[in-house]
């Protein structure tokens, strides 16, 4: 892990100095950078993290009808992420309106993911108490 932080630390440093010097003469090429630099981030912690997600995923898989309560709050953390990207990314470049909106998106997005668990929960929980 402390590999992973340090590579990303020292690409995340470089694109800020080629941004910087870059936005002086063209700054949309210092747009593109930076995007291009939050993918590259954004699919190397993906792909750090993605065995831990595999092997918490067999562990709720001995568990009956575990795994698919599993995969709502990972999906969930994916989407905060992603969309606090996008939104500070839209901040970055002086559109907070657009950053509110990702945001906005995002939690919207959670909560449409989270309403079909919530509803098979609370079917359970009338069933036992006779509802």
């Amino acid at each position: 892990m402390t590999a992973l932080l340090i590579k990303s630390l020292a690409i995340i440093l470089i694109t800020a100095s080629l941004a910087l010097t870059l936005g002086a003469h063209k700054s949309e090429y210092s747009f593109m950078l930076s995007l291009a630099c939050g993918a590259v981030i954004l699919l190397l912690v993906f792909d750090a993290v993605s065995p831990y997600i595999a092997r918490l995923k067999t562990v709720f898989e001995k568990v009956s009808g575990a795994a698919q309560y599993f995969a709502v709050p990972v999906k969930a953390l994916g989407i905060a992420y992603i969309s606090e990207f996008a939104a500070d990314t839209c901040r970055d470049f002086g559109q907070s309106a657009l950053a509110a909106k990702a945001e906005f998106a995002g939690k919207c997005a959670i909560f449409i993911l989270c309403v079909p668990p919530a509803i098979s929960v609370l079917e359970a929980a009338f069933k036992v108490a006779g509802l």
